[in-house]
């Protein structure tokens, strides 16, 4: 479920970005510099992107470990050691976003 939602979100929350108009607004804006809720609204969607970014990421990373499960599906020894990267690629975004959950 969770493999889904990181899907779902890579591909629908960058248009949702682009739709609002608030790439244009902050994507160069200098959150510091703003006051009140542009301030908040700049990190906001400095978050959001970052997230994006990530389930992005996630997923690219999970597809490539699915294809290379597929690969050596008949040989489970070459299949822990050839995908060993993509697993451990996706168990350190897993524990970044954990850390990162504070905001």
């Amino acid at each position: 479920m969770k493999q889904l939602w990181t899907l779902l979100m890579a591909l629908f929350v960058p248009p949702l970005f682009m739709a609002c108009g608030m790439s244009t607004q902050y994507e160069k804006a200098d959150c510091a510099t703003l006051s009140g809720k542009d301030a908040l609204r700049c990190v906001d969607y400095r978050q959001r992107k970052a997230n994006a970014e990530i389930s992005h990421e996630t997923a690219e990373l999970l597809k490539g470990y699915r294809q290379c499960i597929h690969k050596h599906e008949g040989d489970m020894t070459q299949a822990k050691e050839s995908c060993a990267l993509y697993r451990e690629g996706l168990e350190r975004i897993e524990l970044s976003s954990m850390s990162c959950s504070c905001m």
